[in-house]
């Protein structure tokens, strides 16, 4: 049953549900929200939210911003803010030929930025346990950069315990055809330049 409640200008639904079959080529739902504080849509639940596309030629989530935006709000957040909690943020599976996930990076900024504070494990790690012939990373569409680098790996840490900063293992003894690091200059440029201070 519905229930209209004039004291909080509301339309309360029982333990029942809201049910819209769409069959025109039209919006099934529509929220206009004016709020500033609050979101314009609040589900809470076990499975709060299930979205699945069945028409080709579209997408199951979009989400749009056309703000000159100065503030620090992100279009999408992912906050999951138990300290006891092991599971991923984020999970993107995908069985198909196209990319995992795609940055189209626009705007002279890093097109991803991390901030970890890990301190015994990488900020961040790549497997690829199957692969053969494919790289596992791939940097080679770089060509808009001029002052800028592809790769930047920079530490200010005091911390004087023994660790590497860069660190490239090749552990299987039968790997004799592989290189553990091939660096090809065919500018008329350094190949490699150590600018060592330390003794």
């Amino acid at each position: 049953n519905m229930t209209w409640d004039t004291s909080e200008d509301d339309l309360v639904l029982n333990d029942a549900r809201l049910l819209v079959n769409q069959d025109d080529n039209a919006v099934g739902i529509s929220v206009d929200s004016e709020a500033t504080s609050v979101a314009g849509l609040e589900v809470t639940g076990k499975y709060a939210i299930n979205i699945t596309q069945d028409i080709s030629g579209g997408w199951a989530g979009y989400f749009f911003r056309d703000i000159a935006e100065a503030g620090s709000s992100p279009l999408v957040s992912v906050v999951n803010d138990n300290a006891n909690n092991t599971q991923p943020s984020l999970y993107v599976a995908n069985d198909g030929a196209g990319y995992g996930i795609n940055i189209d990076q626009n705007g002279n900024s890093p097109a991803l930025y991390i901030d970890s504070e890990a301190t015994t494990v990488p900020n961040m790690q790549l497997a690829n346990p199957v692969t053969t012939t494919a790289s596992v990373v791939d940097l080679t569409n770089c060509s808009a950069l001029t002052s800028g680098k592809i790769l930047y790996l920079h530490s200010d840490s005091s911390d004087n315990s023994s660790r590497n900063l860069l660190e490239i293992f090749n552990e299987n003894s039968s790997a004799t055809g592989a290189v553990a690091l091939k660096v090809r200059q065919d500018a008329a440029a350094y190949g490699i330049s150590i600018d060592q201070n330390g003794n």
